[in-house]
């Protein structure tokens, strides 16, 4: 699997278990589970976007390439 497509799974990877992480901690909070699942999407879309404008920005597809690539081989962290 190239480095890319290594990023772009991490990036997705980070989605899911965020979500799963604000999921959880409401539902521990007391918040009805389904409630909880609908807003950890919520909060979950924001902090997702913040990782893209850090790892992606205003670049180039060139360098939207490099830095997926750079999540894949590890070297650029997503938090």
């Amino acid at each position: 699997m190239s480095a890319m497509k290594k990023g772009v799974k991490k990036v997705a990877v980070a989605t899911l278990e965020t979500k799963d992480q604000l999921c959880a901690n409401m539902i521990d909070a007391g918040v009805d589970p389904k409630q909880a699942l609908l807003a950890s999407t919520v909060a979950t879309v924001g902090h997702i976007d913040s990782i893209i404008d850090r790892v992606l920005g205003n670049q180039s597809a060139a360098d939207i390439t490099h830095g997926l690539s750079e999540v894949g081989r590890g070297t650029r962290p997503l938090n």
